[in-house]
């Protein structure tokens, strides 16, 4: 080796410099070809996938109130948390279809009556012990304890669940109700946790905010704020998950008290994403090169509300009136930025039993009809009402985009805004207003029951028009109970056409539930979902880093 490189040196010293200059050029050459011989090669034989690590850093509007699935239901932050945290026994697969998720399978008696539920081997909660049907039974009879105050109690009272085996629950159900595997969409909670733990105590006990679940993501940390509030929370991936484990090592929420807050810290690049995105910030953060904006599609409406036990109101001329003013075409391309759907009824485009019913705008023929009612013995002087719509910057700018299309043909309305939680409790629950903006979401198997039933008049129902249809009330009954699916279309098309007909709401649009996502983030392919808080439901196929292996 020695003489080799004695003989290498010797060579050198012979050759003249333009010599040098020429060997070493080709020595680079050669470098260089290798190089890339090796990277075409190896990209020949290789390709990336994804590979975990990483961390996401998130904002979102709210704060945590209770990581508990049978108690926290209307807070956005904690049902985020919740579908991270833990699984029900089915979940929407994020293509307009429900899948088990903690069951293996689902047995239906034929008189549609009787659920059994065969539990997964393979599931285990986050501190190791096994799932086991005592945990789901457990879940459900918590809910069922009036001590628990469970917002869940109505749709599980007269539910009887009963243990079969270590792994295979029945459920029993009064009567057929066709969308009840919807229901099972329910969060399990650990018995071996919450057993011994009163049902009036539940609320303040510290697992609320550390959890055990079964979920892909466990319980990692959380700071506090100066007045006590969870400023930050943080979750680590499940290397046990019964299903494929997450490729993102960590996921950290930070919380804001309000969008503005949160859109700020965004920019200040102190977190890398957002939950809720507004439509009003589409256009801007569609040209912000750091991010994506994901979309997803809910089974939900949004509509106007007519009190029918207004006078006002029970007029079917003035309805009428009032919907064909308005241009909702318009509505969605100028105000919405063209981030909703058309609505003329409660199930959307896209979504299964959705009906096509006819656009109906038309100002001569509104005109016309409020004429007529002017004209009718006993009509006001004026017509005029108040509209009730939450605090929402997008509600206020459709509100008042209803308000000059109303002028339009001489009806005079007032906007009564207030916080959403005044709202629900002054004016929502006691039916105290003329007109209500609000939106509804039912789910992707629609049961219209408890949103246009005469039952549901009144708090807790949701029939928010106070409407009473005998044809609807029974067409509404039967539709639960059949399990013929061309039945069932058929009577959802019934209702449907009757809404549309009696117009007890003006249905106006459903917009997409918009989030910022940085565009590191890749795997993301979820569609539609129940909840917003559903759109984790694929976070397993999320990634952030990747990395090469053979074909």
């Amino acid at each position: 080796m020695l003489r080799f490189l004695n003989f290498v040196i010797n060579v050198w010293h012979k050759f003249s410099f333009r010599k040098r200059i020429i060997f070493i050029f080709c020595l680079l050459l050669i470098i260089i070809g290798l190089i890339g011989s090796s990277i075409i090669i190896l990209n020949h034989f290789t390709h990336q996938v994804p590979a975990s690590g990483g961390t996401l850093k998130l904002g979102l509007v709210g704060h945590l109130s209770s990581l508990n699935p049978i108690l926290s239901q209307s807070n956005d932050c904690d049902r985020d948390l919740i579908n991270l945290i833990y699984n029900g026994l089915y979940q929407i697969n994020g293509q307009n279809q429900l899948e088990p998720s903690l069951a293996e399978k689902t047995e239906i008696s034929p008189d549609g009556k009787q659920y059994t539920v065969f539990l997964k081997d393979n599931v285990f909660w986050h501190d190791g012990l096994d799932l086991t049907a005592d945990d789901v039974i457990f879940t459900i009879e918590t809910i069922q304890n009036p001590k628990t105050k469970s917002p869940l109690y109505l749709n599980w009272q007269v539910i009887v669940a009963e243990r079969i085996s270590s792994k295979v629950v029945s459920f029993y159900l009064t009567n057929p109700y066709e969308p009840f595997l919807q229901n099972l969409t329910l969060k399990i909670i650990p018995k071996h946790i919450w057993e011994n733990i009163p049902p009036e105590d539940l609320f303040h006990n510290e697992y609320n905010i550390k959890p055990i679940g079964t979920g892909p993501y466990l319980f990692d940390n959380f700071e506090k704020d100066s007045s006590g509030k969870i400023s930050s929370y943080s979750l680590i991936a499940n290397e046990k998950y019964f299903l494929t484990p997450s490729k993102i090592t960590r996921l950290l929420f930070k919380f804001y008290e309000n969008y503005d807050s949160a859109k700020e810290a965004l920019l200040k690049n102190e977190v890398e994403g957002l939950s809720p995105l507004l439509i009003s910030d589409y256009n801007f953060f569609t040209n912000k090169k750091l991010y994506q904006i994901q979309k997803l599609y809910l089974p939900r409406y949004f509509a106007v509300f007519f009190n029918l036990n207004k006078p006002l109101f029970n007029n079917k001329d003035f309805r009428q009136a009032l919907n064909l003013a308005i241009d909702k075409n318009e509505l969605i391309n100028t105000i919405l930025q063209k981030q909703a759907f058309v609505l003329e009824g409660p199930i959307s485009p896209g979504f299964w039993a959705y009906l096509e019913l006819p656009s109906n705008f038309n100002l001569n023929q509104a005109q016309e009809l409020i004429n007529k009612v002017k004209n009718t013995k006993g009509a006001p002087t004026e017509l005029k009402f108040t509209l009730s719509l939450p605090d929402s910057q997008e509600l206020v700018n459709v509100a008042q985009f209803l308000i000059n299309s109303w002028k339009n043909i001489g009806v005079t309305v007032e906007l009564q805004v207030l916080p959403l939680s005044d709202l629900e409790k002054n004016v929502i629950q006691t039916r105290s207003y003329d007109a209500l903006l609000f939106g509804e979401i039912i789910s992707q198997d629609p049961d219209l029951f408890t949103f246009w039933h005469s039952s549901q008049i009144t708090d807790p129902g949701l029939n928010l028009s106070a409407y009473k249809n005998k044809d609807l009330d029974k067409l509404l009954e039967e539709t639960r109970q059949i399990q013929n699916q061309t039945q069932r279309l058929n009577n959802l098309s019934s209702i449907q056409k009757i809404l549309s007909e009696d117009k007890p709401a003006l249905f106006l649009y459903n917009p997409y539930y918009l989030y910022l996502l940085p565009n590191k983030v890749q795997g993301v392919s979820i569609q539609y979902a129940n909840l917003p808080a559903e759109r984790w439901l694929d976070i397993t196929n999320w990634f952030i880093k990747t990395k090469k292996i053979f074909k």
